[in-house]
């Protein structure tokens, strides 16, 4: 993973601040949420598709501590 590699929107791109950037779909506010907890050292986003009828799907993949990685799956429905 890289130094939160290009979340959805760059919404992470003040990660300190992270108000200063509104969070309009589910991929860069589970970005948000998880950039704000204190174990979380790196998010990448590994995909995003666009489904049937607009909804959006995000792939992230989070490092924690002691080389543990946890992936997730978000969509904005």
């Amino acid at each position: 993973m890289t130094s939160l590699g290009n979340p959805p929107d760059d919404a992470l791109r003040d990660r300190p601040g992270l108000g200063s950037i509104p969070a309009d779909h589910a991929g860069s506010t589970l970005c948000r949420l998880l950039a704000a907890h204190p174990e979380v050292l790196d998010i990448e986003v590994l995909g995003q598709s666009e489904l049937p009828g607009g909804a959006i799907s995000y792939s992230l993949g989070v490092l924690l501590p002691g080389g543990r990685e946890l992936y997730v799956d978000v969509e904005d429905a």
